[in-house]
């Protein structure tokens, strides 16, 4: 199977936390450059051709902006709303009605463009494994600029025993970044129809219980939750020191 050629971008919160002058989180400019031209650059490196940004929040305005917007080479975005963006990113997810397999992405969440590059190997390798579902990782706890708010998880013989903001005992953090295969679109219809709401964590642990799932570690690639003013501060910094 081919590496995937779409990706998902999630930009349908209120975004109240950062309340970026640009008018929406994905807009907001890191080192003078919107987060969607982060994520689109980013993403053309790993062989990505289509865009989808769903949105919810503002929802016209930022189609009608993201509609005339300059884009790498070969790349086109389309924008879907979700009419219930209030519940879990799960119901995002699943609004967008991409094809699998795809890459999915919080809208965000700055990650180091370098690690597009291993893109493609990887989810060769994910195919290979037979992986439903595949989250990346980060292992360097003392890097991260917000660890309450960071999406933690605990392991116990290579299985998923926890996975919350809110565990004190953890291994490593939820990066953001997602290889979807189409189980994982399915295990998160099975979460909707269960309990009327769903979540990237939901998809992970039925995968973990399936034997599925897959955890890829970031290594030394850096990102930032650009949720806060201080989150955007922190994120222009390790832009600048990924400049020298």
């Amino acid at each position: 199977m081919t590496a995937p050629t779409t990706a998902v971008i999630l930009a349908a919160g209120f975004g109240s936390r950062l309340d970026a002058p640009e008018g929406h989180k994905i807009l907001a400019e890191i080192a003078g450059v919107p987060l969607f031209d982060w994520h689109a650059a980013a993403f053309a490196r790993a062989g990505v051709r289509e865009l989808i940004v769903v949105t919810g929040f503002n929802h016209e305005a930022l189609a009608s902006t993201l509609a005339g917007w300059s884009l790498p080479p070969q790349m086109s975005v389309r924008t879907v709303y979700n009419p219930k963006f209030e519940l879990s990113n799960g119901v995002s997810i699943l609004s967008a009605g991409a094809t699998a397999p795809f890459w999915l992405a919080m809208g965000d969440h700055l990650i180091e463009p370098a690690l597009f590059d291993r893109l493609p190997a990887a989810s060769a390798e994910f195919d290979r494994a037979g992986r439903g579902g595949v989250l990346a990782i980060d292992y360097k706890l003392d890097d991260v600029f917000d660890m309450p708010d960071a999406n933690k998880l605990r392991f116990t013989d290579g299985r998923i025993d926890a996975i919350s903001k809110d565990l004190d005992d953890f291994d490593c953090v939820d990066v953001g970044l997602f290889y979807c295969a189409e189980a994982f679109t399915d295990a998160l219809r099975a979460e909707l129809a269960a309990r009327g709401d769903c979540n990237t964590s939901d998809a992970m642990r039925r995968l973990d219980a399936a034997g599925t799932a897959g955890f890829w570690d970031v290594e030394g690639s850096w990102w930032q939750d650009v949720d806060t003013p201080g989150a955007r501060a922190h994120a222009e910094t390790l832009v600048a020191r990924s400049a020298v």
